[in-house]
C-alpha cells in the first residue's frame, strides 16, 4: 500500500504545487476536514498517506463510524504547503470510500429488513488498484466480500460452461483439482441450478433471474438440498427488498462501481 501512496502522490503533484509555492509562505498552519452524513471510511489510509507528507492527522472516529452531517473528522497540523499538496488526494480517498461504506449500509439495512440472515456481498467489479480499499469500504458498511482474487474459491461461470460445455463435469474437475476450496455455479435457468445442486456445488447463483424464476427456482431448490443460494443481477436499492427473502447472499456490482461519493471539505484556519 506504500507504493500506491507514492504513485498518488506523484501523480497529483508533478513538478510540484506551483500555486501554494508562489503565494503561500510555508509557515505551520491547522485545518479540519468536514463532511458527511454517511459511513465514513479512509480513515486509515488517509492516516498512512498523511504521514508521508509529515502532516499529523487527529480524529476521534474510526472507519465504519456513522458521522452527521457536516462533522468535523479531522484535525491537521503542519506545513502550509504539506497540507495544500495534499488535500485534493485525501478528500479523494475519503470521498469515494466513504460512499461505498455508505451505499452498502443503506443497501444492508434494507435486505436485513425482510430477511435478517440475508449476507451482502461485494464483488470483484472495482477499479483497478483499489480493491482492498474498496472491498474494506463494503465491510465498514456492514457488508461481505465475495471472492477477493480468482484463487479464492471456485466460480463456474457461463463463459466456463460454454467451454466445458456440462456443469456436472465441470463441478467434478473443479472438486478433483481443488478440494479443499467452495465450489459455486452460476446459473441462468431453473434447469442449471438444479442440476448445479445435484451435482454437489456448494453454492448456486441466480443470475439476473426474474422475482417469478427465483421463487419457482429456490422451492425446488430447497427439495433436493441445502445448497447456499445467492442471488445476483439487476438487484438495485429500489427492488432489493423483494429479492432478499430468496437469498442467503445477495451480491451486487454498484457496491463498488456505483455509490455515490459522500461530500467532505478540507478548510485552513
Amino acid at each position: 500500500m506504500a507504493d500506491i501512496l507514492d504513485d498518488w502522490l506523484a501523480e497529483d503533484l508533478g513538478d510540484g504545487d506551483v500555486t501554494s509555492q508562489s503565494v503561500v509562505d510555508n509557515s505551520p498552519c491547522r485545518a479540519e476536514v468536514t463532511g458527511g452524513p454517511g459511513i465514513i471510511s479512509g480513515l486509515e489510509i488517509c492516516d498512512k498517506l498523511l504521514s508521508k507528507v509529515n502532516v499529523k492527522g487527529d480524529t476521534s472516529f474510526s472507519d465504519g463510524d456513522r458521522i452527521k452531517s457536516d462533522a468535523s473528522i479531522l484535525s491537521l497540523s503542519g506545513k502550509a504547503h504539506d497540507i495544500l499538496r495534499v488535500e485534493r488526494l485525501l478528500l479523494n480517498i475519503l470521498c469515494h470510500l466513504s460512499g461505498i461504506s455508505t451505499f452498502t449500509a443503506k443497501i444492508v439495512e434494507l435486505a436485513k429488513s425482510v430477511n435478517p440472515k440475508v449476507e451482502i456481498l461485494a464483488t470483484r467489479k472495482t477499479v483497478p488498484g483499489l480493491r482492498e480499499l474498496e472491498k474494506q469500504a463494503v465491510v465498514h458498511g456492514g457488508g461481505q466480500t465475495h471472492r477477493m482474487r480468482l484463487d479464492d474459491a471456485i466460480l463456474i461461470k457461463d463463459n466456463h460452461l460454454q467451454l466445458c460445455k456440462e456443469i456436472t463435469k465441470a463441478i467434478e474437475r473443479s472438486r478433483m483439482k481443488h478440494p479443499d476450496l467452495m465450489i459455486e455455479v452460476e446459473a441462468d435457468n431453473n434447469e442449471q441450478a438444479l442440476e448445479a445442486a445435484k451435482s454437489g456445488a456448494d453454492r448456486v447463483m441466480l443470475d439476473n433471474f426474474t422475482l417469478e424464476d427465483i421463487e419457482k427456482t429456490v422451492l425446488n431448490l430447497r427439495k433436493i438440498s441445502d445448497i447456499e443460494i445467492e442471488v445476483s443481477g439487476g438487484i438495485t436499492i429500489d427492488n432489493i427488498k423483494a429479492y432478499a427473502p430468496f437469498a442467503d447472499f445477495i451480491s451486487l456490482g454498484s457496491l463498488t462501481m456505483a455509490a455515490p461519493p459522500i461530500d467532505f471539505s478540507l478548510h485552513v484556519n
